[in-house]
């Protein structure tokens, strides 16, 4: 029985700092994720640009173009 003119006493939901003990989890996976990226990225340009040097060296002249010799 709650006496006359009192508050019940009820559950109080407090709020905890879950988000503040996972931000040093989340940081370094961000960061990780972040330079594996870069290097994939850096990677396939490289490999891009290799692609693109070997094919202009196989590729036979310009048919147009006059013979120096």
């Amino acid at each position: 029985m709650i006496p006359a003119g009192e508050q019940p006493i009820t559950d109080a939901l407090l709020a905890h700092h879950v988000a503040l003990l996972a931000i040093p989890a989340i940081v370094p996976a961000v960061v990780v994720v972040g330079v594996i990226l870069y290097i994939a990225r850096k990677d396939r340009r490289e490999e891009r640009e290799e692609r693109e040097l070997i094919g202009r060296a196989l590729d036979p002249t310009d048919p147009d173009e006059k013979d120096p010799a």
